[in-house]
C-alpha cells in the first residue's frame, strides 16, 4: 500500500485547517442588492410584504442587505416612514496593500526596507499546488507529481496561502510576503483534499533539485519515518539546499502523542519550525521536541488564497497551522541568502539561528528551537558578525574575493579573533600562490593530515618560517603581530629607507627592521601612542589589512 502525507497545518485531517475566506460573492448579482437602514428596528412586516430575500441583518445599525424580485422603488423611502434609508450595495475592494501581523513581528519590513527580497532566490513550494492566476503572486514555473493532474495550479488553498506569505507581491492589493523578489516554483504533490502519497513528494524533491532551487518549502507532515525520502533530503542538503519543513500539529486522532516533531521535520537536514503566537507562545496545536529548530508566527495569518465558492482569482484567507509559519522561515532564508550569496546552507543555518529570538529556556530548548526567526535588522557586511565602512570592511573583502582567507563553518569570520600560527601559514600561502607539499612531516605536532601541512612544510623548506623548537611549531598558537610583520618582510622583500622608532620596538628586537620597513611601505600605522605592541596576537581583522596592503 502506498504510504500517504497530508500537510501538516491539518496534520492529517484537512478539517483542523481553520480557512477563513476574506471575501464570498453571492448567487444573486451584487447590483440587486440593497442595503436598507431602518428607524428604530428592523422593519420585518414591510420586508415580508415586498417579498424580500433578506442576506444579512446588522442588528447594530437596525439595517438589513436584501434583494427585491421586482426591484425597489426609488421613493420606497419616502413612502415608508420605517425606512430612514437606502442604499446601492457596492463592491468592496482592499484600499491598501496590509501586512500580516507575522511580518513585522519577524522585522521583515525592516528587511524589505534595506531592500533584501530574496532577488534571484528560487524556492521550491512542495504542496497543494499554487494558484498561478492570483493577482498578488508571480510564479517561475512548477510541475505536478499527482498522477493524472497535468497542472500545477490549487484547487484546495493550502499551497496558495504558503506561497502568499512567502512571495505575495509588493504592490498595492492584498497582502506582502517576506521574500516577494524571490522566484516561486509550484511542486503539487497533494491531491484536492491535501492528500498525496510519498513517492510523488521524493519526485518533487527530487525535481527541485534538478532545477538546482536555493529552498525548499514543505508545510506537510506524515507521523511515519521514511528511509527514501530521507535520502531524497540529504541529497538535497548534500546539494546546498535549505529545506524547512513543519513540526506538525497535535491530531486528537493520533493513539499517542510523539514526542518530537513529525517527518520530514525530524530528519537532520531539514529545519524544523513550529508556531507561536502573537504574544511569543507555542501555539496549543504545535509539536515540539528535540528536532525543533525555528519558531515563526501561525496563528490568524491572512494571505493569498483559493476559495471555490468565488469565481474571483484573488482571493485571500486568515488560516493558522505549523504550515503556516514553515513559510515565514523559508521567506527569511531567501532574505539571508540575497545578502549573504557567499553563505553555505550549512552556514546560512547557523546564522539564521543566531539571529533568532531566543524564546523560552535560554539557548535552544526542545519547545522553541533556537527561537523565533528574525530577518535582517542592519545592511549586510562580507558576513554577518562584521559592520559595514569599518577600517576592516574593504581590506578583508578583498583578501576574501582573491580566495586568501575565509569565515567559519558557522557562517562568521570573528574579525576580533586571533590568528593561529597554522592559518597564519595557510593565508600567506594561498596569497603566494604555492602549491603545498604534504609529502612529508616536518614538526611532530603538525601531521600530513592538519588542513595547514602543506603550507607550514612549504614555508619552512623556503626559510620563511620557524618552528618554535626544533620539533614542534605550536600550530593551534596564536601568532604574534611581528612575527607576521617578519614572515611577510622575508617574502615580499620590502626595505626600508629612513628609520622610525615605535616605543615599544627595541632596536635589537629580531623583528626591529621589518616593522620598520612596514611602516616606511605604508602597510602597518601603530597605535596613537606610538606603539606597535608587537608581542599582541594579531587578530584576523589585523592580519587582513596587513596582506591586503602588502598585495597592493
Amino acid at each position: 500500500m502506498k504510504k500517504l502525507l497530508m500537510f501538516s497545518a491539518a496534520l492529517l485531517a484537512v478539517s483542523v485547517m481553520d480557512y477563513a475566506p476574506a471575501e464570498a460573492s453571492d448567487s444573486k448579482t451584487e447590483s440587486e442588492k440593497v442595503i436598507i437602514s431602518f428607524n428604530g428596528e428592523i422593519d420585518y412586516e414591510f420586508l415580508e410584504e415586498a417579498g424580500a430575500e433578506v442576506h444579512e441583518e446588522f442588528d447594530s445599525i437596525s439595517a438589513v442587505s436584501a434583494t427585491f424580485p421586482d426591484g425597489l422603488p426609488a421613493t420606497a423611502a419616502d413612502a415608508h416612514s420605517s425606512i430612514e434609508y437606502i442604499e446601492e450595495n457596492q463592491t468592496v475592494k482592499a484600499a491598501a496593500q496590509k501586512a500580516s501581523w507575522g511580518y513585522s513581528l519577524i522585522r521583515a519590513n525592516k528587511a524589505t526596507s534595506l531592500g533584501y527580497t530574496g532577488k534571484g532566490v528560487k524556492i521550491a513550494i512542495i504542496d497543494s499546488g499554487i494558484n498561478i492566476k492570483h493577482p498578488d503572486l508571480k510564479i517561475a514555473g512548477g510541475i505536478s507529481k499527482v498522477p493524472d493532474r497535468s497542472a500545477y495550479s490549487d484547487i484546495k488553498g493550502h499551497g496558495t496561502h504558503v506561497a502568499g506569505i512567502i512571495g505575495a507581491q509588493n504592490n498595492d492589493i492584498g497582502t506582502i510576503g517576506i521574500a516577494p523578489d524571490s522566484l516561486i516554483y509550484s511542486v503539487k504533490v497533494l491531491n484536492d483534499i491535501g492528500v498525496g502519497d510519498l513517492d510523488d513528494v521524493i519526485a518533487g524533491v527530487q525535481w527541485a533539485i534538478d532545477q538546482k532551487v536555493d529552498i525548499i518549502n514543505m508545510s506537510l507532515t506524515t507521523a511515519g519515518d521514511s528511509e527514501a525520502l530521507k535520502d531524497v533530503l540529504n541529497k538535497a542538503y548534500d546539494k546546498g539546499i535549505i529545506i524547512v519543513a513543519a513540526s506538525g500539529n497535535y491530531n486528537p486522532e493520533l493513539q499517542k502523542t510523539p514526542s518530537n516533531v513529525l517527518f520530514p521535520a525530524r530528519y537532520s537536514s531539514v529545519i524544523a519550525v513550529g508556531s507561536i503566537s502573537q504574544q511569543n507562545r507555542l501555539s496549543y496545536f504545535s509539536h515540539s521536541g528535540p528536532a525543533q529548530e525555528l519558531v515563526a508566527p501561525g496563528e490568524g495569518i491572512v494571505s493569498t488564497f483559493v476559495n471555490a465558492k468565488t469565481t474571483t482569482q484573488d482571493d485571500y484567507s486568515s488560516s493558522e497551522g505549523t504550515s503556516v509559519a514553515t513559510p515565514f522561515a523559508a521567506g527569511t532564508f531567501a532574505q539571508y541568502m540575497e545578502a549573504y550569496p557567499h553563505l553555505s546552507n550549512v552556514q546560512l543555518r547557523a546564522t539564521v539561528a543566531r539571529a533568532a529570538l531566543d524564546l523560552g529556556t535560554a539557548g535552544k530548548d526542545i519547545r522553541y528551537g533556537h527561537g523565533m526567526v528574525r530577518s535582517l535588522a542592519t545592511a549586510a557586511a562580507l558576513f554577518p558578525d562584521m559592520k559595514r565602512d569599518q577600517w576592516y570592511t574593504a581590506p578583508i573583502q578583498s583578501v576574501f574575493d582573491r580566495g586568501i582567507i575565509n569565515g567559519f563553518p558557522d557562517g562568521t569570520f570573528r574579525p576580533g579573533s586571533s590568528i593561529t600560527r597554522a592559518e597564519a601559514a595557510t593565508i600567506i600561502g594561498r596569497a603566494s600562490n604555492w602549491t603545498p607539499d604534504t609529502t612529508v612531516q616536518r614538526f611532530t605536532d603538525v601531521p600530513k593530515s592538519l588542513y595547514s601541512a602543506g603550507y607550514i612544510n612549504k614555508a619552512y623548506d623556503l626559510g620563511y618560517i620557524k618552528g618554535t623548537s626544533d620539533t614542534k611549531f605550536s600550530p593551534d598558537a596564536p601568532i604574534k603581530r611581528a612575527d607576521l610583520v617578519l614572515i611577510l618582510q622575508r617574502i615580499y622583500a620590502f626595505q626600508s629607507s629612513q628609520s622610525h622608532t615605535f616605543e615599544d620596538v627595541a632596536p635589537e628586537a629580531y623583528y626591529f627592521k621589518a616593522i620598520e620597513a612596514a611602516y616606511d611601505n605604508g602597510l602597518l600605522t601603530g597605535y596613537d601612542d606610538d606603539t606597535i605592541r608587537p608581542e599582541n596576537p594579531i587578530t584576523r581583522a589585523e592580519s587582513s589589512k596587513l596582506l591586503d596592503a602588502v598585495l597592493k
